[in-house]
């Protein structure tokens, strides 16, 4: 495994897309226009009957996801209660004593749902693992919190539950708690997916056929304080989703960092009643390359433990993911797939952990 020391100083490494990469640290004279905040987005027109104000709207996202790749959702309409609430459970599941959360240990999960311990997970391979503890839960039509489509229960009675919950009587509060946020969070994500469609100049309900029992996952997050300089919360990737919702705790300084095209870290300020909007993978190959699915990491140097909540949603499991006619070249091949190939491809990748030692990482 290569140490940090061995890697130029002059290049950011990262993983895109699952594969490995590093992009160059230019300043001075050698940088490039690019942004240096992430833009704030009024959602509130989010709700209008009027097209014109959904239209301006989707005009606003076009730009900040061609630019960036991410924004702040303000006057989103989840309530206070609902983001509250989430916080208020996290502290308490991730308070619990280590045996009653290692009761749904994602390593024994085929999905890797469940509870992650610290350093179970390693994007970075030279790092000693990701400095976190995390809960997952995703997509499971045999769950009837998520009120799944009778053909997809049927498709999915042989291979049995995809998520996993703590049974012990202390945990009995985690899963009404995650799933009243999964609900407030999915009817947002379903709006917000026509204001996309229109941001491409296509119908509202153009993606409707390819999310009816969407890939929708939660990953709630506990970040100790970092105490080597060398650690990292999360290392540096792209989500391999359509797009993520995250809601993050308030810290005096900023643990979300976003780099931009010179290679520069930019911060990602907390703000409780906003949630980080960004770009995934699928947004980025349905665009051609238009909108950014655009790196990220997490560096809790605040000091501070930090907890915050990512919502991803996806197409359907067969939902077929390629390039949108009117961003093909003529004469060029693109590559056509299932959201459910992808996923399972990057999380081979992705949830590999520091346990698995140097063959089972990815080397820069």
């Amino acid at each position: 495994m290569p140490h940090k020391e061995s890697q130029d100083p002059q290049y950011v490494y990262y993983h895109e897309g699952g594969v490995p990469g590093k992009r160059p640290i230019l300043t001075g004279a050698s940088a490039k226009p690019t942004f240096t905040e992430i833009p704030r987005i009024d959602l509130s027109r989010l709700y209008s009957p009027e097209l014109s104000e959904r239209k301006a709207l989707a005009a606003e996202v076009n730009s900040a996801f061609t630019d960036v790749g991410f924004f702040y959702a303000v006057n989103h309409g989840v309530g206070e209660p609902e983001r509250a609430g989430i916080f208020s459970a996290m502290r308490r599941f991730f308070s619990l004593p280590l045996d009653i959360k290692m009761e749904t240990h994602s390593r024994q999960n085929h999905k890797f749902r469940g509870y992650e311990p610290v350093f179970s997970t390693r994007l970075d391979p030279t790092t000693r693992g990701d400095l976190k503890e995390g809960f997952l839960m995703g997509e499971d039509a045999l769950d009837p919190e998520q009120e799944a489509p009778s053909s997809a229960a049927e498709r999915q009675q042989e291979e049995g539950h995809r998520n996993q919950w703590p049974s012990h009587p202390d945990a009995a509060f985690w899963r009404p708690a995650v799933y009243h946020y999964h609900r407030a969070l999915r009817t947002l994500s379903e709006r917000l997916l026509g204001i996309f469609a229109l941001a491409l100049d296509l119908d509202e309900h153009h993606f409707d056929d390819i999310t009816r029992f969407p890939l929708t996952n939660i990953r709630a997050l506990h970040y100790p304080p970092q105490e080597e300089n060398d650690d990292v919360g999360i290392g540096a990737h792209t989500d391999f989703v359509f797009f993520t919702l995250l809601s993050q705790q308030e810290t005096a300084r900023p643990a979300l960092e976003i780099l931009n095209g010179n290679g520069i870290w930019v911060p990602a300020y907390p703000d409780e009643k906003s949630f980080v909007v960004n770009v995934g993978d699928f947004l980025k190959f349905f665009t051609g390359g238009l909108w950014q699915s655009t790196v990220h990491r997490v560096r809790n140097t605040t000091g501070e433990e930090r907890f915050s909540i990512p919502f991803f949603y996806s197409p359907d499991e067969d939902g077929v993911v390629e390039v949108l006619d009117k961003f093909k070249e003529k004469g060029k091949t693109y590559e056509r797939f299932t959201a459910g190939e992808y996923f399972e491809k990057r999380l081979q990748i992705d949830r590999r952990t520091a346990d698995d030692g140097d063959e089972g990482a990815v080397k820069y």
